[in-house]
């Protein structure tokens, strides 16, 4: 059994040994997870023997967690940022990535950073202090702000750990919608990051119809040195695992070249993911599609 599957089964089993399966509701969670669990065997075979397939090495290069994606820009060739240039974002459906204090979303972004302060991705007017929402860099500190009023009505958290300034790195924040600092989770690379809570006030929505912004936003003092090439956005909470499947980038059919013990956590959950998606049996699919869509209720 691959760690990823062994760690999933010892969840689900020590969640469910204080109560029987009988007093579980059809419809809950626990429910869903269960019955995926009871798969964990049917599951290891057929991903055993996929990742032997052909149909495994040729996964596209840029598989990737993509449920709930809403909006997705890559900047292959103008990504640099010299601290003047700012990308008024093009979006088709303005309102896909419009949120408010009870939204669920996420923000994620390949950086590199030459300088220690920046916005990343911002959407509100291009002003200090503005109505929205925006992932900066204060002092090389990852820094998420949820902005009604300043400073009245708004939260801001950062990082405790700065980034590696002229060093790629994936930087992603997840709101869960509960409107508190306590629903907020900023990862480095795939992996959470303490946090200190700057401000935790924010008690209106931060729904806002203007622009969205890459490499800048809250006034020209804010752009972004250095270089972003790719941004997504999505309109759930991402789970711990699939932020570290983001921040993974060997494709899925190189990783499964690898013997199973020489992966990472990240690189067995992302090849574990790619073949829930793509190519389980129906079975698996529908009984794992039970677990997302449980979950995210």
């Amino acid at each position: 059994m691959s760690a990823a599957l062994q760690l999933a089964a010892l969840a689900l089993a020590a969640g469910c040994s204080a109560q029987s399966t009988a007093s579980i509701p059809e419809n809950s969670a626990a429910a869903a997870e269960a019955a995926f669990a009871k798969l964990t065997p049917e599951i290891e075979r057929a991903q055993a023997q996929w990742e032997q397939s052909v149909e495994a090495r040729n996964v596209p290069v840029d598989w990737t967690v993509t449920r709930g994606l809403v909006l997705q820009r890559r900047m292959a060739g103008g990504n640099r940022f010299d601290g003047k240039r700012i990308i008024d974002v093009d979006i088709e459906h303005e309102e896909a990535v419009r949120f408010g204090i009870h939204s669920r979303f996420s923000i994620s972004a390949w950086i590199l950073a030459g300088a220690p302060t920046g916005a990343i991705v911002a959407r509100g007017k291009d002003v200090a202090g503005a109505e929205g929402y925006g992932l900066y860099l204060q002092d090389g500190r990852v820094q998420l702000n949820l902005v009604a009023r300043w400073p009245d009505d708004a939260l801001r958290v950062e990082t405790g750990r700065a980034v590696e300034l002229n060093h790629w790195h994936n930087v992603t924040a997840t709101f869960d919608g509960s409107g508190a600092a306590a629903g907020r989770a900023i990862y480095i690379d795939g992996h959470a990051q303490k946090l200190k809570v700057n401000r935790d006030s924010l008690r209106s929505s931060f729904e806002t119809k203007e622009p969205l912004w890459i490499g800048g936003g809250g006034g020209p003092e804010s752009r972004f040195h250095g270089q972003i090439r790719l941004v997504r956005i999505y309109n759930r909470a991402l789970r711990a695992e699939e932020v570290a499947v983001i921040a993974t980038e060997t494709p899925v059919g190189t990783l499964v070249q690898l013997a199973p013990d020489k992966r990472t956590r990240a690189e067995s959950e992302k090849i574990r993911l790619c073949f829930l998606e793509r190519a389980a049996p129906a079975n698996i699919r529908e009984a794992w599609q039970r677990v997302v869509e449980t979950r995210e209720k």
